[in-house]
């Protein structure tokens, strides 16, 4: 590279968001949404905050969410199995003694038997507590707990949901998931929804004037701005949140990703396979609860290895839909919540679901989604490669025969199953441990011998995560675990504890530096930018 290029660069990088001299660490903005999952997550999918993996810690989580609280706490939850030895039986001592410290805590949970909610017996009797009906064809089924609704300082209100019950199978073996969301809005929702089927906004329940099922009402407000993030807020069954699942399916452009618990709904099957057959790449983790279902016999078949089943003695009860991760710029959402794929769901369950709409939460539920899918055997996920790693391309035309070409200068050539190449006559294609010297090259597929699909360019990306300090040179900063080189472009996104600081002269092809997010030079070091 030309000195005088280099230098140019590096003024123009300067004036932007560089900032040279000084060791100062920076810290992002704390988000008000924060995810946690309690299986291990595929963090060198990460495109900047690491998806928060509680192994075993659910309970201690929710119990300091709870040993926060000033005002009110709010539980609405199908199901706390517990006994006074159960790890979860901390969230019992953190309510009892926010009771005792005057705070009001209010208590509705699902009535039949086959949700004991044995917990409740560790649970003081100054708390209040209401079950929901036993109907025919209905539960209770909501996860969720609203904090400080209505607390002089709004900051404090926060709302927990997700797809967790309160047990040690749930919380620390089964697949789930857990949202906290800073906002006094969206409080608000969530405590309106509670008030229905509680009777009322008082410390005690009215059971004249509680509301359930399809006797409650439609929402007032379901649309919030969440420090600068659209969130959607829905319950079951006024606000038709099998309408609202399809509508988010229909906005994917390229990627659905989706991990689900009870699926029996085909109309929901049939709007992922016909996103698949139209060239988005679908993949999904169902459990085997949903194997004897016309959803699982309508889409599995379609969608081939990009379909893997959960089977044995821990359930994959999360409940959640990712729409385009890997496009930040089209809208990226997650869809999660109580709420299962099924017609009771839908029609007659009390149920609740978020929509976020967000680039890094959506990351960050694609970093834990991968973690599960190639467990249990689907093939590597889709993404910026690593240099020591897996990654697929997938081809968006469907078809019946499969052959993955390769260009790399001298024009496209068949490709053959090698130690760096499999499934080359699959939709999948794999790639094992490219080097970063093939930036640039590009592959296709040609589909039942006539037609090709869309072109990929490889190219290598290294995402800032920050974790560990402000070193650039510390490799656990980075999402590979290793060092950008001269032929790798650098992205820095905001969300990070740390942002970097290079302390030795080096190189990369290119630097993106988010809004929000900024670097520095140490004085008298050069960060070269190759461009090649």
């Amino acid at each position: 590279m030309h000195p005088i290029r280099t230098y140019r660069i590096l003024i123009l990088l300067c004036l932007a968001a560089i900032m040279p001299g000084g060791s100062q660490s920076l810290y992002a903005q704390q988000p008000a949404i924060t995810c946690y999952f309690n299986r291990p997550v595929t963090t060198s999918l990460s495109t900047g905050p690491q998806a928060g993996y509680l192994n075993g810690t659910f309970a201690d989580t929710i119990a300091a969410y709870i040993n926060r609280a000033t005002q009110s706490i709010d539980v609405c939850l199908y199901n706390y199995t517990a006994t006074s030895n159960s790890y979860v039986a901390r969230i019992a001592t953190a309510i009892n003694a926010a009771a005792a410290r005057g705070v009001q805590v209010r208590w509705i949970y699902n009535n039949v038997a086959s949700t004991l909610n044995t917990g409740l017996s560790l649970v003081s009797s100054q708390v209040p507590r209401f079950s929901a009906p036993d109907l025919n064809g209905y539960i209770m089924h909501n996860k969720f707990m609203v904090i400080d609704v209505n607390a002089p300082d709004t900051n404090l209100a926060v709302v927990l949901t997700g797809s967790c019950n309160w047990s040690d199978q749930q919380t620390i073996f089964d697949d789930n998931n857990l949202i906290f969301i800073r906002s006094k809005q969206v409080a608000l929702a969530f405590y309106r929804e509670f008030n229905q089927m509680w009777g009322g906004t008082g410390p005690l329940p009215d059971s004249s004037a509680a509301r359930f099922s399809r006797n409650k009402q439609r929402s007032q407000q379901t649309t919030f701005n969440v420090n600068g993030t659209l969130v959607e807020v829905y319950f079951s069954p006024r606000d038709s949140l099998g309408v609202q699942l399809e509508h988010t399916i229909s906005t994917a452009d390229h990627d659905l990703f989706f991990g689900i618990f009870a699926f029996t709904d085909f109309s929901i099957s049939d709007s992922l396979k016909n996103k698949f057959n139209r060239g988005v790449q679908v993949r999904g983790i169902m459990d085997n609860w949903s194997n004897n279902t016309s959803a699982f016999s309508n889409l599995v078949p379609a969608l081939g290895e990009n379909v893997v089943i959960q089977s044995g003695s821990n359930d994959f009860h999360t409940k959640a839909l990712i729409v385009d991760a890997l496009q930040p710029a089209s809208d990226p959402q997650v869809f999660s919540g109580s709420f299962n794929w099924t017609a009771a769901a839908q029609f007659s369950n009390d149920e609740n679901t978020v929509i976020i709409h967000d680039a890094a939460i959506a990351n960050q539920y694609y970093q834990a989604f991968c973690g599960d899918f190639t467990s249990l055997g689907g093939p590597p996920c889709e993404g910026s490669p690593c240099p020591a790693g897996q990654i697929s391309i997938t081809s968006n035309r469907r078809g019946s025969s499969y052959q993955w070409q390769a260009d790399t200068g001298n024009g496209f050539v068949n490709l053959s199953n090698n130690s760096q190449y499999t499934g080359v006559n699959n939709l999948n294609l794999v790639l094992s441990n490219p080097p970063t010297n093939w930036y640039g090259y590009r592959y296709r597929c040609l589909v039942n011998g006539s037609q090709f699909s869309d072109t990929t360019t490889l190219t290598f990306t290294a995402y800032w995560n920050g974790t560990a300090n402000s070193s650039w040179e510390n490799p656990a900063n980075w999402n590979c675990g290793s060092l950008p080189d001269a032929n790798t472009d650098v992205v820095v996104n905001p969300g990070v504890r740390f942002f970097p600081q290079v302390n030795s002269p080096t190189a990369c092809r290119s630097l993106r530096l988010s809004k929000g997010a900024s670097a520095r030079l140490a004085d008298g070091i050069n960060l070269i930018l190759t461009g090649k």
